[in-house]
């Protein structure tokens, strides 16, 4: 702000009587420009002295604090317009849920942590340049790429480090601006486009540079390029930013260490935790240079996003998301605050995808710690701490509000721990780890943060990669392997479960169901209804919303939907021990399979309690690849025949057994005066034989067996309330 006050244009970028100079764009120069007749006309003259020590004053601190906070006005409004009209944020979103997740994206941007903390107490006004960020996207949502690109750019001329987006930003126009259409078309359809397109992003450097130009010639380029990209800075900040080259010093530290001791070889001593901004070299491990980090970013980030153009055409924020984190992880001098750039779209990618919600919740906390050891006073600890647990504990309760599903599915017992031991060690850096030194090895304790952050910024990025680009092909066949792997043991009988050998050991029956939105089949209800035997007496039913992580795979329902049902029924069992089911019925099929390990035999081996199959519908495709094709039609005359018995209301016994494929794995029992028939095989845990006669018991209408009518009615009718005007059921193998 002084200098742009008391210099003339040209010396803008080379005045360097303070620390403090003008290192970032001409926008922001501008921006400062406008502050300081601002600070004048106010009479705050001495926020407008150039000096080489700082200047304080309480007329400089709330002339900066509320400078800020009527900046932040901007900001408030960029996340009501995006929150609140982006056409594409509720896509996925179940109808009824929609203005809820609308209201939870305005909550949590609005109250970014990261933002309040660096901009409030640091001054800063990151919250107005993330505002013109949000307006970006939310063209880019409208389709109004041009719009887009031309507020990305005056970004770009605010503030430099908004370049993470850019990648991002290339190669989601490549697939959604220009069209493809044959090479012979290419250049005449999309030539305007390209023309429009760097029309846009031209004019605002255009308008940013040409006054530096006109005054200074191209030498004013030189001088704002040396201010905006310094490579004196050294590989990392001061404090490390939790990435890839915190991890790197930290190897590179341990190795000195222990050669050092071992007297194997000489190494000169580090410098890199001397806790100051300065170039360094590695002690052991190769030094690292610039155009290095620049070649590596490049490289992740282009093979990252390259793939999400073969890819499933991804929302523009998961572009985002990944080009920020390649350049935050590889980077060069990257300050610990740039992790602001991860958390903006991130929160608005898991909003998008709900799937995605238990890595906004694990990258949201870690953020907040990565700038804790920024704010050290003693005024300030006690609001940095109550800003970042007021936060998490609103981001639970919003992720509750738009989705309905229990706060653990987002909180892995992983993420809690590593969130725990991060807690240790910045309550160590905080209160105790100068009490016992005394002064000494302060960088230590910010070490031990910075590398604990970047382990979970790499766990973080490691989960990101693989749910993004490893559900299809790898992911699947990887899935389809632990299946059958989970399905060997099964049938080897490994898995503990409960004995029952007659109906006297069985009291209560439960019935498990499941069904999902139409708007966003990964969202389910699951339902469990505990009933009485033999009496079939209702003694409760205990439903809750879920999210399905794993896509479906023919043939491989239990991969998508068993360990869900499982954790769910353990999950009942625990709050409630007194409903504990002898028996599990579950809808689909067990031992009957084409490969003999249907849904119930899953949902059996995993929760421990013997499970029944009881399917609606009869499936024939592995009977047929059994038997063969010249054997088909006399599967369909054994069906038809079976479907005659049903209809005379004349079979033999309480049940038909499927003989045709011996041993017997389906009993087909009659439903009351329906002309169909309920499929019953055994899961897990129970022969055929004692499941069929509990089948039959439980059968007291015309539909299916009454624990699993009942767990399928919940189910569907708390997606039809809280989701969509009704709830769609999902194949079953």
């Amino acid at each position: 702000m002084a200098v742009t006050w008391n210099r003339p244009l040209a010396e803008w970028y080379t005045e360097n009587t303070s620390e403090w100079t003008l290192d970032y764009p001409p926008f922001f120069a501008f921006f400062e420009f406008a502050l300081a007749h601002v600070a004048h006309f106010l009479g705050i003259d001495g926020i407008l002295e150039i000096s080489s020590t700082p200047k304080f004053s309480q007329q400089i601190l709330f002339f900066q604090r509320f400078s800020v906070i009527f900046m932040d006005v901007f900001y408030i409004l960029a996340c009501a317009l995006y929150a609140f009209h982006s056409p594409k944020l509720t896509d996925r979103i179940p109808v009824k849920l929609r203005p809820n997740a609308r209201q939870a994206c305005f909550v949590l941007l609005a109250a970014l942590p990261t933002l309040l903390l660096c901009d409030s107490i640091h001054f800063q006004y990151n919250s107005m340049l993330t505002s013109l960020f949000l307006i970006s996207m939310y063209f880019v949502d409208c389709e109004r790429y041009l719009m887009a690109a031309l507020s990305f750019s005056v970004l770009l001329n605010f503030k430099h480090i908004y370049v993470y987006y850019a990648l991002g930003y290339v190669f989601f126009y490549l697939i959604n601006y220009f069209r493809f259409s044959g090479v012979a078309g290419f250049v005449k359809e999309n030539f305007p486009k390209a023309l429009l397109l760097a029309a846009s992003l031209l004019f605002p450097f255009l308008f940013s540079l040409l006054p530096f130009i006109h005054v200074d010639g191209f030498q004013a380029l030189q001088n704002i390029a040396i201010r905006l990209f310094p490579v004196s800075r050294g590989l990392t900040h001061a404090f490390w930013a939790p990435n890839f080259w915190a991890l790197y010093n930290f190897a590179d530290l341990l190795l000195y260490r222990i050669l050092s001791i071992m007297e194997v070889g000489k190494f000169d001593a580090p410098t890199y935790t001397s806790g100051l901004v300065q170039e360094y070299s590695h002690s052991v491990l190769p030094n690292i240079s610039p155009v290095g980090t620049l070649f590596l970013v490049t490289a992740v980030s282009t093979t990252v996003l390259f793939g999400l153009i073969f890819g499933k055409g991804k929302d523009f924020s998961l572009f985002a998301v990944l080009s920020a984190l390649s350049f935050f992880y590889f980077g060069y001098h990257v300050h610990e605050k740039a992790i602001i750039l991860i958390t903006v779209p991130m929160t608005i990618f898991a909003i998008k995808d709900p799937k995605y919600l238990r890595h906004l919740v694990h990258i949201s906390t870690i953020s907040s710690f990565t700038v804790f050891p920024l704010i050290f006073t003693l005024m300030e600890i006690p609001i940095k701490y109550a800003v970042a647990i007021a936060y998490f504990l609103l981001l639970l309760a919003m992720i509750k509000h738009f989705t309905r599903m229990p706060l653990w599915d987002v909180l892995p017992k992983r993420h809690v721990i590593a969130f725990g031991i991060l807690t240790i060690a910045e309550f160590y850096h905080t209160f105790i780890h100068h009490r016992l030194f005394s002064g000494r090895l302060p960088f230590a304790p910010l070490m031990a943060i910075s590398v604990l952050n970047a382990f979970e910024v790499t766990a973080f990025f490691v989960s990101l990669f693989w749910n993004t680009f490893l559900d299809g092909i790898i992911e699947t066949t990887w899935q389809k392997g632990a299946c059958r792997v989970r399905e060997q043991l099964i049938r080897d009988s490994l898995y503990p479960v409960q004995t029952i050998e007659d109906e006297e050991d069985v009291q209560l029956v439960a019935g498990v169901d499941i069904s999902a939105s139409k708007t966003n089949p990964d969202t389910v209800v699951i339902s469990m209804s505990v009933w009485k035997y033999p009496t079939c007496e209702h003694v409760k039913t205990v439903a809750d919303t879920r999210i399905l992580r794993v896509p479906y795979i023919p043939q491989y329902l239990a991969i998508r939907e068993a360990e869900t049902l499982a954790e769910f029924v353990k999950d009942v069992m625990k709050r409630f021990p007194h409903l504990r089911p002898d028996v599990l019925m579950c809808d689909g099929f067990g031992q009957y399979h084409s490969r003999d390990c249907g849904m119930a035999c899953h949902v059996g081996a995993l929760t421990g309690v013997p499970s029944i199959g009881v399917a609606k519908n009869l499936t024939l495709h592995h009977i047929y690849d059994n038997v063969g094709a010249k054997n088909k039609l006399k599967v369909d005359r054994f069906v038809d025949n079976v479907r005659l018995q049903l209809k005379s209301n004349k079979p033999a016994q309480s049940y038909i057994p499927f003989d045709f494929v011996l041993p017997v794995k389906l009993n087909i029992i009659r439903m009351g005066s329906s002309m169909s028939g309920v499929f019953v095989s055994a899961g897990y845990g129970i022969d055929l034989e004692l499941a069929t006669k509990i089948s039959v018991r439980m059968l007291q209408n015309n539909t299916t067996c009454e624990p699993i009518r009942a767990a399928d009615l919940s189910s569907r009718e708390l997606v039809r309330k809280h989701f969509d005007s009704d709830g769609s059921k999902k194949k079953r193998d």
